[in-house]
Order: structure tokens, then C-alpha cells, then sequence
């Protein structure tokens, strides 16, 4: 996801839109682009978690938009791939390469060739930029494809599925239903190319969208990117999956 950019972006969907009348949505679009923004980014979100020099930290890498890079924490303690760090009980040295409003074409193009060929784990969280701007769908599964062609054979990769839209009350209906139909349309790629590839699959919306629909307190003041808590949760469904495929402390099977 990513802040006021991403959020004008969703102006295209209206395009793809024939059920309610264009001027309504128009109207919602407007509405959406207003209000309050996300927290500022906090500083230091890339850290050694838990290192204390008796053993070398798990080389972890993080590529994606807004939800990989903290948009919407309150404190670098907050952003998703520290709370993941902290929970799989080893040390673990959290990089960050990702940026608010990337779309997978921006993470192949800027973010790929800046991955340390020594990562260990490569998470990708991304396809909400993509959801919004209407990137086709046979593009978006062509550029992810290049994505986990390039990273290295010895890592490790965990795709983060696309978040379930239809749930920041930020949108309003029915702009955010075509958000969130749209999003699970890019996220059944993410699934399909994880199957296919081996990667580890995170259903981040199936495990945590229910929780967003019904409790607005997990969202930043911009009621659109999570904030600590809703992270929180995000951690949870990251470690659970890495759990269930073999990944305990983040060690490759």
C-alpha cells in the first residue's frame, strides 16, 4: 500500500466499474485522497534483533511497498518485519528495501538489483500499488516471476499475499468492494506463483482481514495502512505460515 498516491490511484477503478454510477464512485475517490495521513515513517526500522554476539543473526530481506517498509507505525518496534524478527527466537538481522508506492515493476526494477546475494530469507509484501493502479494481471504475474527467478537459489522466499482491501474504512462502499475484488484477484498470482516455485505463501488477508473488517483500531490514523497492532497480526500469519512449511527460526528445510 502507499499514502495519498497509492489512495488517487484508485481513481482507475472506477474505470473497471459499471454496476454503480461513475460520478458516485468519482465522488468516494475524492473523499479517500483527504483525511488524516499515516504516521511518519519511522527511523531505524533495519536492525540486528536479539543479537548479542554469541551466534550470527539469520540474514533477512524485505522487499516490497508501504506495508514492507513500516508506513503507518508509530515506532521502528512496529514495523512488520521486526515483529517477525522477534518472534522466530533467534538473532536476526532485518534489512529493508522496500518502499511506499512501489508496484512490483518499481520492487524488480529498483529493489532487485540491491539484494544482498548473502540473504538468507527474502520476503515480499506487494501487489496493493499494483491492485490500485490496475496493473493487468498476466503483467503483474510476469514481473513476480522475474522477481523470485532473481533471487538467489540458497534463500529462502515467503510472499506475503495481497491484504485484503475491501477493509480499510477509508474507502467507502462500494469503491472499497472493488478494492478488495481486484486485490484478490492479484493475490490468487502470489498463491499460484508460490505453489509453483516453492516459495511460502502468507494468506495475510484470509488471517487477518476479518480481524480489520471488524476492528478499526487496527488501522494508523489514516485508516488505510495498519498500524503497530495491525502489524502485529501480520506477524503472527507470517510466522504461523513459515511454521507450517518447515520454517522454524526461519531455518531453510
Amino acid at each position: 500500500m502507499t499514502r495519498r498516491r497509492g489512495l488517487r490511484a484508485v481513481a482507475g477503478l472506477v474505470t473497471g466499474l459499471l454496476v454503480a454510477g461513475p460520478g458516485l464512485l468519482g465522488v468516494e475517490v475524492v473523499l479517500a485522497t483527504r483525511g488524516e495521513p499515516a504516521p511518519p515513517l519511522p527511523a531505524g526500522i533495519e536492525a540486528c534483533v536479539g543479537c548479542d554476539g554469541s551466534s550470527p543473526p539469520l540474514r533477512t530481506v524485505w522487499l516490497g511497498d508501504s506495508t514492507a517498509a513500516g508506513v503507518g507505525t508509530a515506532a521502528a518496534e512496529g514495523v512488520v518485519g521486526r515483529q517477525v524478527a522477534r518472534r522466530l527466537g533467534r538473532p536476526v538481522d532485518v534489512r529493508v528495501l522496500a518502499s511506499s508506492g512501489d508496484t512490483i515493476a518499481d520492487v524488480v526494477a529498483r529493489q532487485l538489483p540491491r539484494l544482498p546475494l548473502d540473504a538468507e530469507i527474502v520476503f515480499v509484501s506487494v501487489g496493493a500499488n499494483d491492485t490500485t493502479h490496475l496493473t493487468r494481471t498476466k503483467t503483474f504475474s510476469s514481473a513476480y516471476r522475474e522477481l523470485l527467478a532473481a533471487v538467489p537459489d540458497t534463500a529462502c522466499v515467503v510472499l506475503l499475499g495481497v491484504p485484503d482491501l475491501g477493509s480499510p474504512p477509508r474507502l467507502a462502499q462500494p469503491l472499497r468492494a472493488v478494492a478488495g475484488w481486484r486485490g484478490r484477484s492479484l493475490d490468487r498470482q502470489v498463491r499460484q506463483l508460490a505453489r509453483a516455485t516453492g516459495a511460502t505463501y502468507v494468506d495475510i488477508a484470509g488471517a487477518t482481514g476479518p480481524a480489520f473488517r471488524r476492528n478499526r483500531a487496527l488501522f494508523s490514523p489514516d485508516g488505510y495502512h495498519p498500524n503497530d497492532a495491525g502489524y502485529e497480526l501480520w506477524a503472527g500469519a507470517v510466522t504461523s505460515a513459515m511454521q507450517d512449511a518447515g520454517l522454524p527460526g526461519g531455518r531453510c528445510p
